[in-house]
């Protein structure tokens, strides 16, 4: 007998962020890092016009955000925080 594999809060946010900016048709990659473990990197084009990534890195029971100058932030798995973070496509133009 098998039992279904449940997926965690913080996963089910990660595959709607994914999904979501997959979907827009921004570039997104999945990647495994050594200190980091599994990496969702996602390219939006700044207001200034130049690319940036976005990383977002799956913890326990929160998501830390990262950008490419060093700067991080911990993401609760919530709908708010997920109505956000697809509302960052919302004002590209």
């Amino acid at each position: 007998m098998s039992e279904a594999v449940s997926k965690s809060s913080v996963q089910k946010f990660m595959d709607a962020i994914s999904s979501h900016y997959e979907g827009l048709g921004y570039p997104l990659t999945w990647s495994d890092a050594e200190d980091e473990g599994e990496v969702l990197e996602i390219q939006f084009k700044s207001e200034s016009g130049y690319f940036v990534s976005a990383r977002f890195v799956p913890r326990k029971d929160y998501v830390v955000l990262k950008d490419e100058w060093g700067r991080e932030l911990k993401l609760r798995p919530t709908r708010g925080n997920l109505k956000e973070i697809k509302g960052w496509s919302e004002s590209r133009e």
